[in-house]
């Protein structure tokens, strides 16, 4: 049934179950069937439990707060658990009365009223069943809880048409036999409900679930190993917090790159999701070079890193390493540099006895780049540079990837007699909005003056009624 929520569901059983009770319970009193008396008093045993699972299903859908930061998941499958329980209670209820008539007889007065109460109470189980299976993908403890209830009723309004045929034909074994399996069939019903919903409460993940995170993390080539991972399920939500190595040479950009990366990936598998990841430098089965590289290329200021030489002389090692510096630095400026590599290779490994650095002057970079062909892409930046007041025209879009990164050039013209400072400000504003448009992107927009005629133009264009 569409538009049915699952609460809505919860409802339905619960009323539907409650006209039940009312119907059996009065035509049961009226013919002196024991199986309608006994059928009411389990619709509303089962109403009951309708009303805690309706209950623990509202509080489960309640935001996180300061006592609840995973949120208020667990409440639902608390509330199955105990639906679980009472569902066992009901199964024992149906054998030990089943039973009972072995010795006690039947005594059923069958009649018109008992088969229209009975009739009844099947068609009510029918829409309620009905309801809840409409609303069992959404993956509800306590609605599968509501419909093993819902099933329990119909099973035992079968069981009360069983007893009111054989009353008439003056047979009485046949609605113990049925009732027994009944029994059975919702016990191990039961169980199952109340195994599912321990498991969830104590925060057991099938090995199969953990087994799906660790290799989607690993598709992702940039990591080394997972050291740690943490994963649990809070109602349809799947947590899960990992430690990841990954090489020492990725910078922070790249490294929140990955970061996203992984965790679209995991989405994907798990559907809704907390994803906490935490990358970290590998540093296990790193050659000895890797380590003193890295350690080197943290000092700001020292670039392209090169030409490292180490060598092992009497157990202690010596290292040899050419860096790029500023040329316009003075040499006691590039010297403190050079020292500062030196001491951050020394602490990366105790047995360094020497450091010798060899500076020379940077020269400027030139990386292999392509343009990336999005006219929506392109639209977009234009219509947020053209958005903000000043900007007469947009001169130029180019968007390009370098370097793993990905690059947009923007050329602006604005109104001449705007001051320095405030085109500045516009600029960083429109720079900061193309980066909420394209995460990681370094946005460089350039301004220049529009000529008299172009300002003239937008003007007109401006107050020309569309």
């Amino acid at each position: 049934m569409r538009g049915v929520t699952k609460t809505g569901a919860l409802k339905i059983s619960l009323f539907t179950g409650l006209s039940v009770v009312l119907i059996e319970g009065l035509a049961g009193i009226s013919i002196g069937s024991l199986a309608l008396m006994g059928d009411a008093g389990h619709s509303a045993l089962d109403a009951g439990s309708a009303l805690v699972l309706l209950i623990a299903t509202w509080m489960s859908m309640k935001p996180a707060d300061e006592d609840h930061t995973y949120g208020h998941g667990k409440i639902e499958f608390l509330g199955s658990l105990i639906g679980g329980i009472v569902l066992i209670v009901f199964a024992v209820g149906i054998m030990f009365e089943a039973l009972t008539r072995v010795g006690a007889g039947n005594h059923v007065q069958a009649g018109m009223f008992g088969y229209a109460a009975a009739s009844y109470a099947a068609v009510m189980e029918i829409v309620r069943m009905s309801v809840l299976v409409s609303v069992m993908k959404a993956d509800s403890p306590a609605v599968r809880a509501a419909f093993y209830h819902a099933l329990s009723d119909f099973g035992t309004t079968i069981l009360v048409f069983v007893s009111l045929g054989l009353a008439s034909l003056g047979y009485a074994f046949g609605d113990t036999a049925i009732a027994i399996l009944l029994a059975m069939l919702l016990l191990y019903l039961s169980f199952r409900l109340i195994y599912s919903s321990s498991m969830e409460l104590s925060d057991a993940i099938s090995g199969r679930t953990v087994q799906q995170i660790l290799s989607e993390i690993h598709k992702t080539r940039e990591v080394i190993k997972v050291k740690e991972l943490r994963a649990r399920h809070v109602g349809v939500v799947t947590y899960i917090d990992a430690i990841i190595s990954v090489s020492p040479h990725i910078g922070i950009t790249e490294a929140d790159v990955i970061a996203s990366k992984i965790e679209r990936n995991l989405l994907a598998v798990v559907g809704r999701g907390s994803i906490m990841l935490h990358l970290e430098p590998a540093d296990f089965g790193i050659p000895v070079e890797d380590k003193l590289k890295s350690a080197a290329d943290l000092v700001e200021g020292a670039d392209d890193l090169h030409k490292l030489s180490v060598t092992n002389v009497d157990g202690g090692l010596y290292v040899i390493i050419h860096i790029h510096v500023n040329p316009s630095l003075t040499l006691e400026e590039a010297d403190k540099i050079a020292e500062e590599v030196e001491s951050n290779i020394k602490k990366a490994d105790p047995t360094v006895k020497q450091v010798t650095v060899h500076l020379e002057p940077a020269s400027p970079k030139r990386a292999n780049g392509v343009i990336i062909k999005d006219k929506r892409l392109v639209e977009a930046v234009k219509d947020i540079a053209q958005s903000y007041p000043g900007v007469v025209e947009v001169d130029s879009i180019v968007v390009y990837s370098a370097e793993e990164k990905v690059r947009v050039n923007v050329h602006c013209l604005f109104e001449g007699n705007h001051n320095v400072a405030k085109v500045h400000e516009t600029v960083s504003r429109i720079e900061e909005a193309i980066r909420r448009r394209i995460p990681n992107a370094e946005v460089t927009v350039h301004s220049e003056p529009a000529s008299d005629q172009q300002t003239t133009k937008t003007t007109a264009n401006e107050q020309t009624p569309s």
